[in-house]
C-alpha cells in the first residue's frame, strides 16, 4: 500500500504530516513509530498522551515534543492533550508521524476542576466554582495570590489595603455573612488548611496593616486557584466553608526528559497619583484667615508655623515621603521531569522589593518547593509529597509614612547643618517624620507547608486514600527606638525602647478517605466518605523593654532595666466526618449530595458538634437528542441548596480567662479576669441557595454563565456588649439576628478569532451584590441600635444629613431630626450610607499573533468612599496641609459653597461642625468608583531554531498603569485610608526552558 505526503485537514482542524516514503503494510506486524508534536506556532508540546487505540499501550511526548512507541501496522494512534483537539491517526505502517495540534475550543469535556476532596469535569460540575490558572497569574508582577485574583473572579471582592510588600487585603466571597465573627474564607494549599490568624503582632500593623496569610505563597509555583462559593461546592467543608473556600494547587512534575525552567524579572514601581495640596503661600493665607475668622492673634504657642518657621520655605511631603521608586528583582527556577511512574518538580526563588519611602528598606522572600509523585508498576498504588518553604525578611519602616503627607509645607528642614534630625526652632516644634526612619523594624517569618497523599486501588473503581499535612509558621519581630528618634521635647518622659514579639504556629491534619465509582449502563455513581482530624497550636510572647544603658544594646532584651512580658497560648482541635454521593444519568442529569458533621473545640461541651450538608443538581439539556444539532454546544441548568457553618470566633471564648497584672504588688504578680464564661453558645449557620445557567455556542467559542444566589446567616456569633459596671466590655453569645447576601454574577468568555497565526479572546465578569440585615430582635433597645438597621447593609454608615454651608455664618448645617435646635449624637443621625460596592468585575482581552501575545485586563468597581477633603483629620485652618479644594471655602456673608470657613480653634462653632462632619456627616462620602488598567502584558516567544534548541520567552508587564476615576484622593480602592496605595509597577523579564 502506498501513501505520500501531505495530508491536510481544513483550517479549523489539526494538520498531520506523514513521512514521504513507500511502506509495505503487513497485518499484525509491529513497528516503532516516532515523531514530534507541536502546536500551530511550532512550539513543542510536552506531556501529550499517545495511546494505541483499543489497548493499554501508550506513551507521552517528552520536553521537546518527541515520542516513540511500538504499534501494529494497522493500528490507530490517539493523540490527546488538555486544551487541544484529540486526533486519531492510522499508522498504516509508517515509522514517522509528526503531528500539529490545534487549540480545542470545546475543552469543557476535558478540563478538570479542583473541588477540594475530588475533581470534576467543568461540564459536569453542579457547584459554583471559579478558576484562574498559571497563565493568568504569570502575566502579573504581583507577589500575593489575592492580588492576582482581583477583578477576575465573579462574586469575589478583593480590596488591597496597603501598597507595601506583605501588606494586607480585605476579601469577601459573596459578601459579609457575620456581624462580628470572622468573614475570612478558608484557604487550602494542596489540601492543607492555612491558619488565617495573622501571625504578626501590633508591632507591625502600623506598616503592613496586619499582613495576609497568603503572602508566603510563591506565585511562580501556583498551577491554579479555585474559589468554591455555593453550598454544593462548600458544604463538604462544613463549618469552615461558610465564607467560601480558596483552593491553591501548585505545579507538578511532567513526564518526559528532565528540563530546567528559569524566570528572571526586574522592574520598578511608584505611587501613581498625588493629591493636589496647598503650596506655602496658600497655606500661610489659610492659617492667617483662620485666625482672623476666630478673632484670635497668632502666638508662638498656637502659630509656630507662622511665627517660628520660614513662611517662604516649601516642602512637598508627598514627594519626600512616598515619591521614591521601588525596585523589584525576582529570580525563580525549577527542575522537573520523570517517567510515567515517577515524576518530580523541585524549585525555588528569590524575590526582593524595595519601597518608595526614603531610606534603604526592603522586603526579601526566599522560597523552595518540591513535588514528588510515584505510581507502582500496576498503577494501583500512588504516593505524592508536596512541600513548600518560604522565608520572609521584612525590613520596612516601623510606620507607613503616607500618614505624614499632610504636614505643613512650611516645615523646617529635615536635617540641620550637622546632619542630625531637625526638630524645629526653640526645640520640639516640628514632628519630624524622618524619626521613623531611625527606628529599626525587622520582621522575620518562616512558613513550611507539607502534604503527603497515599492512595491504593483495592478493586476496580474502589480507592482508599490517606492525606496528611503539617504546617509551621514562625514570626519574629523586633522594633527599636533609639534616642535620636525621640523629639527632644519629650525626652523627660520618653526613653529609648524596644519591642520584641515571637509567634509560633503549628498544625497537623489527617484525612482518611474511601472513593468508589460504579458505571452501570447510562448510570454513573461516585461515592466518597472520609474523616478529618486537625489541630492548631499557637504560642506567642510579647516583650516591652526600656531603660537601656546605651542605644547600642537595644536589641538585647537582657540589657534593659525595665521589661514587661505577656504571653499567649491557644490549642484548637477540629474533627469531622464527611461524605459525597454523585449520580449521573446519560451525561444529562446530575445529582450531587454532600454532608459533613463537624466538631470544634471553640464551643462548650454539648455544643461542639453540628451537621451541614447540601444538594446540587444539574441538567445538561444540550445533550438531549433533540438539541444535538445547532449552534448550542452547551446548555446546563444548575441549582443547589445547603448549609454551612462558622466557628471563627477565637479560642476559649466559652471559658473564664485570666491574665497576669502588669505591675506586681509587694513583689507578687497577681491575676485579673479578662473574659466572662458562656458555655451555651453554638454554631453560626449559613443557608445557601443558588440557581444558575451555563451556555456555550458555536462549539463553545462563546461561553456565558449567569448565577443568582441567596445566603442567609443566622444564630450570629457576637461579642455582645455589656455595661461597664460589669467590669467587662462584652460576652460571647449567639444573637437571634439574620443576615442575607443576595446577588447576580455574570461571566462571558469568547473566542472571537482563532486562526493559525492570530487569536483574540475576551474574558469578562460582573457581580451585583446586596447585603441586608433581615432580622434583629429588639434592635432599638440594644447596644447596636446606632450601628445597624433592619433592611440595610451591615456596611451601613449612619450620618448627619448635610444641608449646606450657612451663607450667613459660614458654618456647616445638618438636618435637625429632633428639632431641639442642636445637632447631637445619636438623635440627629438620619442619613444611611452604604459603603458596599454596587457592582464590580473585570474584562480582559488577549491577542496572539505568531510568537507575540498581548494581554490587557481592566478592573472596575462602582462604590462610595471617603472624601479626601477629610483625609487630613484636621479642620481647614488648623495646623496641617489641605487639598486645594478648600480654597472654595466660605469667606463672607452671602457666599454659596459646600466648604465652610477656615478655623484654627477647637472652641469655635466652625470646628464643632467640622468635627460633626468628619465623624458623622454624609458630606464626608463621595463617589470612589474607578476603572483601572490592572494588567498589561506583552510576551514574545522566540521561535525554536533561532537560538538553537532554546525558545526563550521575553516579556514586559505593567500593573495599575492607569486609573480612571472622579475620586480626588490618592487611590479610590481603599479610600479614606492614609496607607500607601497600590503601586504602579512596570517589569521586564525572561523565561527560559532548557
Amino acid at each position: 500500500m502506498l501513501f505520500a505526503t501531505p495530508i491536510f485537514s481544513n483550517a479549523l482542524t489539526s494538520k498531520v504530516w506523514f513521512c514521504s516514503k513507500t511502506v509495505k503494510v503487513t497485518a499484525f506486524q509491529q513497528s516503532e513509530v516516532h515523531g514530534s508534536i507541536t502546536d500551530v506556532n511550532g512550539i513543542p508540546l510536552a506531556g501529550v498522551s499517545i495511546m494505541v487505540k483499543g489497548t493499554q499501550k501508550g506513551t507521552t511526548s517528552d520536553f521537546d515534543g518527541n515520542y516513540s512507541l511500538l504499534a501494529d501496522n494497522n493500528g490507530v494512534l490517539v493523540y490527546s492533550f488538555i486544551s487541544f483537539k484529540t486526533r486519531e491517526i492510522p499508522v498504516y505502517g509508517s515509522n514517522e508521524i509528526n503531528v500539529v495540534l490545534e487549540t480545542d475550543i470545546t475543552t469543557l469535556d476535558t478540563v478538570e476542576i479542583n473541588a477540594g476532596y475530588y475533581t470534576v469535569k467543568e461540564k459536569e460540575r453542579t457547584g459554583n466554582i471559579s478558576r484562574i490558572t498559571a497563565k493568568d497569574i504569570e502575566k502579573q508582577p504581583v507577589s500575593n495570590p489575592l492580588a492576582a485574583m482581583q477583578g477576575r473572579i465573579p462574586g469575589v471582592y478583593i480590596q488591597q489595603q496597603s501598597g507595601v510588600p506583605g501588606g494586607s487585603f480585605n476579601i469577601q466571597v459573596r459578601g459579609r455573612n457575620s456581624i462580628a465573627s470572622g468573614n475570612e474564607p478558608l484557604y487550602i494549599v494542596n489540601g492543607v488548611p492555612i491558619n488565617t490568624e495573622v501571625i504578626t503582632s501590633n508591632i507591625g500593623k502600623s506598616i503592613t496593616g496586619g499582613g495576609n496569610p497568603l503572602s508566603g505563597i510563591d506565585l511562580n509555583d501556583v498551577e491554579s486557584i479555585e474559589v468554591l462559593k455555593d453550598a454544593d461546592a462548600t458544604a463538604i467543608y462544613g463549618s469552615r466553608g461558610a465564607n467560601g473556600v480558596i483552593l491553591i494547587t501548585t505545579k507538578k512534575g511532567h513526564v518526559g526528559m528532565t528540563r530546567f525552567d528559569l524566570d528572571i524579572q526586574t522592574g520598578m514601581g511608584s505611587v501613581a497619583n498625588k493629591l493636589e495640596l496647598l503650596n506655602s503661600q496658600q497655606y500661610v493665607m489659610m492659617r492667617e484667615e483662620a485666625f482672623a475668622n476666630d478673632g484670635i492673634s497668632p502666638t508662638t504657642a498656637n502659630a509656630r508655623d507662622l511665627l517660628l518657621w520660614d513662611p517662604n520655605r516649601y516642602t512637598d511631603w508627598q514627594g519626600e515621603l512616598i515619591g521614591g521608586t521601588a525596585y523589584l528583582t525576582n529570580l525563580q527556577g525549577a527542575v522537573s521531569g520523570g517517567s510515567e511512574l515517577t515524576s518530580f518538580r523541585i524549585g525555588g526563588g528569590l524575590r526582593e522589593e524595595t519601597t518608595v519611602f526614603p531610606g534603604n528598606f526592603n522586603y526579601q522572600k526566599a522560597s523552595g518547593h518540591v513535588n514528588l509523585n510515584h505510581y507502582s508498576e500496576d498503577k494501583r498504588f500512588q504516593v505524592r509529597f508536596l512541600g513548600n518553604y518560604v522565608s520572609e525578611v521584612n525590613g520596612l519602616p516601623s510606620q507607613d509614612l503616607t500618614s505624614f503627607i499632610f504636614l505643613p509645607p512650611v516645615t523646617p528642614k529635615v536635617f540641620d547643618d550637622n546632619g542630625d534630625l531637625n526638630w524645629g526652632p526653640e526645640g520640639g516644634t516640628f514632628e519630624n517624620p524622618y524619626a521613623y526612619l531611625l527606628t529599626n523594624y525587622v520582621a522575620k517569618t518562616k512558613t513550611f507547608i507539607s502534604n503527603m497523599l497515599l492512595s491504593y486501588v483495592l478493586l476496580k473503581g474502589l480507592e482508599i486514600k490517606v492525606g496528611t499535612g503539617y504546617t509551621t509558621a514562625d514570626a519574629q519581630e523586633v522594633r527599636t527606638t533609639p534616642s535620636d528618634a525621640i523629639n527632644p521635647a519629650y525626652l523627660t518622659f520618653l526613653k529609648p525602647e524596644s519591642n520584641f514579639y515571637d509567634n509560633h504556629t503549628k498544625s497537623w491534619i489527617l484525612e482518611p478517605q474511601i472513593d468508589y465509582k460504579l458505571n452501570v449502563g447510562k448510570h454513573v455513581f461516585n461515592a466518597l466518605i472520609g474523616a478529618t482530624f486537625q489541630q492548631n497550636t499557637v504560642e506567642g510572647q510579647y516583650t516591652y523593654a526600656t531603660d537601656f544603658a546605651s542605644d547600642l544594646l537595644l536589641e538585647d532584651v537582657s540589657s534593659a532595666n525595665t521589661t514587661r512580658v505577656s504571653a499567649n497560648y491557644t490549642d484548637y482541635k477540629y474533627q469531622a466526618v464527611f461524605g459525597r454521593l454523585n449520580y449521573t444519568y446519560g451525561d444529562r442529569y446530575i445529582v450531587n449530595l454532600t454532608g459533613r458533621r463537624d466538631g470544634s473545640s471553640r464551643f462548650g461541651p454539648g455544643n461542639r458538634f453540628a451537621n451541614f450538608g447540601a444538594i446540587g443538581t444539574a441538567w445538561i439539556f444540550s445533550n438531549e437528542p433533540f438539541l444535538k444539532e445547532g449552534i448550542l454546544s452547551l446548555g446546563k441548568l444548575r441549582a443547589s441548596y445547603g448549609t454551612t457553618g462558622n466557628d471563627q470566633i477565637g479560642d476559649y471564648r466559652y471559658l473564664d480567662t485570666y491574665t497576669a497584672t502588669d505591675y506586681p504588688y509587694q513583689g507578687i504578680t497577681g491575676l485579673h479576669p479578662t473574659r466572662l464564661f458562656n458555655p451555651v453558645y453554638g454554631w453560626e449557620t449559613n443557608k445557601k441557595l443558588e440557581a444558575a445557567i451555563d451556555l456555550g455556542f458555536i462549539k463553545n467559542r462563546i461561553q456565558f454563565s449567569a448565577s443568582w444566589y441567596r445566603n442567609r446567616s443566622s444564630n450570629q456569633l457576637v461579642g455582645y456588649p455589656l455595661p461597664s459596671s460589669t467590669g467587662f466590655s462584652s460576652i460571647q453569645n449567639n444573637l437571634a439576628a439574620k443576615v442575607e447576601n443576595t446577588g447576580i454574577e455574570l461571566e462571558l468568555n469568547t473566542i472571537n478569532i482563532d486562526t493559525d497565526n492570530f487569536k483574540w479572546t475576551i474574558s469578562a465578569n460582573i457581580s451585583f451584590p446586596n447585603n441586608e440585615l433581615l432580622e434583629y430582635p429588639d434592635l432599638e433597645n440594644s447596644s447596636y441600635a446606632q450601628i445597624y438597621e433592619v433592611g440595610k447593609s451591615l456596611g451601613l454608615e449612619r450620618s448627619f444629613h448635610f444641608m449646606d454651608v450657612n451663607p450667613q455664618t459660614g458654618v456647616y448645617m445638618f438636618g435637625d431630626v429632633d428639632s431641639d435646635g442642636a445637632i447631637g449624637y445619636p438623635n440627629d443621625l438620619q442619613s444611611l450610607i452604604s459603603l458596599d460596592p454596587d457592582f464590580y468585575g473585570g474584562i480582559g482581552n488577549t491577542f496572539s499573533y505568531k510568537g507575540f501575545q498581548l494581554v490587557m485586563f481592566l478592573q472596575f468597581v462602582k462604590q462610595l468612599g471617603y472624601d479626601p477633603l477629610f483625609s487630613s483629620g484636621t479642620a481647614p485652618g488648623r495646623t496641617g496641609n489641605q487639598p486645594i479644594e478648600v480654597l472654595n471655602r466660605w469667606q463672607q456673608v452671602g457666599d454659596n459653597t459646600s466648604i465652610q470657613q477656615f478655623t484654627q480653634s477647637t472652641a469655635s462653632d466652625a470646628y464643632t461642625e467640622y468635627a460633626n462632619s468628619y465623624y458623622y456627616g454624609d458630606n464626608r462620602f463621595t463617589d470612589a468608583s474607578f476603572v483601572r488598567l490592572k494588567t498589561v502584558s506583552l510576551t514574545y516567544q522566540v521561535p525554536k531554531g533561532i537560538l538553537g534548541n532554546l525558545s526563550p520567552e521575553i516579556y514586559v508587564q505593567g500593573q495599575n498603569l492607569l486609573t480612571i476615576t472622579s475620586y480626588k484622593g490618592l487611590d479610590p480602592e481603599y479610600s479614606g485610608s492614609l496607607s500607601l496605595p497600590p503601586l504602579r509597577m512596570v517589569t521586564a523579564g525572561l523565561r527560559l526552558t532548557f
